[in-house]
């Protein structure tokens, strides 16, 4: 984009009341922060202005505690990175968190920047973006509805509709429900490999697998597809099989003799091993020992033990449908459409040895859970005491952890965990 001017745009994720539609996954991390691809929509706005997150309370107050001092708990980004300037005077970007980060929709957003004319996007009843004017000189047409945003959050969204804002021509895909995560993320990494080759930043080490400086890659590695993008710090040890598209962040160990399959993304300071495919492992998570892990997306500080499988092809070969329960005891059926589905995963849940997830499984944030592992797992339950864990255990292994990746855990941490047990 044209860089005329020296005024910086600003760019605004905002969560709306559907983000609880992403059930397990959300429930620790705004939905901007959520791994789609090889990016988080956080990320990917960061290429277009400097990215404030508009969040739910509990996420507002733990980013204003952190106070930048270290990456917040789910791996994203304390500092935005620096902005471009706007040919258009003091532009404002809203994007839905629920947004994904795919190629399509950025190039989408981008236009909408470019053409510098206020307008509205929206996926169905949802916004999901609109273009502001603000002035340098504090005024615009647009300033007192950012200014309430910002001061109220996502409840100041109800203010838009009287901005009378223009419809834009532009389609953009929202998340609608936690399943939807595991086909987007199919979608999109392709295009999201892609965007990170063409930085430059990686070296064509093996026929189809591209490492950054200071990825260690061992000789004995096989490449069967890629592409496979490699960030810097990673580490591949030997006799591991690679099927691309594959993307293994920065400080992630794939173990000896894994087979990481089609689809998968390995976030930073991942530990991985055994069989992988078409998942998302947020950062942090460990998954280090065989067992068989797919069509998932598992959150931050998960720690998967040994043996632990994940079924995600009914045995009558059909589309797969999750179960909800009812305030009245009765319960809905969820038609995924999808034929292979494998478990959604918390940030900070655990799995015991030997543990069998089944087809669309939603393990919740701080669970722990072993054998034969329902459905459905409400947060902070113990399958193995039959109990609950509560806020000051799930904080201690969480300190634990960090420890074991060099990060200091802090009282902002304490007090996000806090307010997720309730």
């Amino acid at each position: 984009m044209p860089c005329d001017t020296v005024t910086a745009m600003q760019v605004f994720a905002f969560e709306d009341e559907a983000v609880d539609r992403l059930g397990v996954l959300t429930a620790a991390r705004p939905a901007c922060d959520l791994t789609i691809g090889a990016t988080t929509l956080h990320e990917a706005l960061g290429h277009l202005g400097t990215v404030r997150r508009i969040l739910r309370p509990q996420f507002a107050r733990y980013l204003v505690a952190l106070a930048g001092r270290r990456i917040a708990v789910w791996g994203g980004a304390a500092s935005p990175p620096a902005a471009p300037a706007s040919t258009h005077g003091m532009l404002a970007l809203l994007v839905n968190a629920r947004l994904v980060p795919s190629r399509e929709n950025m190039l989408a957003l981008r236009s909408l920047v470019e053409s510098g004319r206020r307008c509205i996007a929206h996926d169905g009843d949802a916004v999901a973006a609109a273009l502001l004017h603000l002035s340098a000189d504090g005024g615009g047409p647009d300033r007192t509805f950012v200014d309430r945003l910002v001061a109220d959050g996502p409840t100041a969204l109800q203010a838009i509709d009287p901005l009378a804002l223009p419809a834009a021509d532009a389609a953009l895909e929202l998340l609608q429900h936690a399943h939807d995560v595991v086909g987007a993320h199919e979608r999109t990494l392709v295009g999201s490999l892609a965007m990170r080759i063409d930085t430059g930043r990686f070296r064509e080490r093996l026929p189809g697998l591209f490492a950054a400086d200071g990825a260690v890659v061992a000789e004995q590695v096989v490449v069967r597809q890629g592409p496979v993008v490699v960030e810097a710090g990673a580490e591949i040890s030997p006799f591991v099989c690679l099927d691309g598209p594959i993307w293994i962040g920065a400080k992630a160990r794939v173990n000896p003799h894994s087979w990481i399959r089609a689809g998968t993304a390995l976030g930073a300071e991942c530990r991985a091993g055994g069989e992988i495919e078409a998942t998302v492992m947020e950062p942090f998570s460990n998954k280090p020992h065989d067992g068989f892990l797919g069509h998932s997306h598992v959150g931050s500080w998960v720690n998967l033990a040994a043996g632990t499988i994940t079924g995600n092809l009914k045995a009558t070969y059909g589309p797969i449908r999750l179960h909800e329960a009812r305030a009245d005891g009765g319960r809905d059926t969820v038609h995924t459409g999808r034929q292979f589905l494998g478990a959604l995963i918390g940030d900070f849940a655990k799995t015991a040895i030997n543990s069998s997830l089944p087809c669309g499984a939603r393990i919740g944030v701080g669970a722990t859970v072993g054998g034969d592992v329902p459905e459905s797992v409400p947060a902070f339950t113990n399958k193995l005491v039959g109990g609950r864990t509560t806020a000051e255990q799930a904080a201690t292994v969480l300190e634990r952890m960090m420890a074991r990746r060099g990060l200091d855990f802090l009282d902002a941490d304490r007090e996000l965990i806090e307010a997720l047990a309730g």
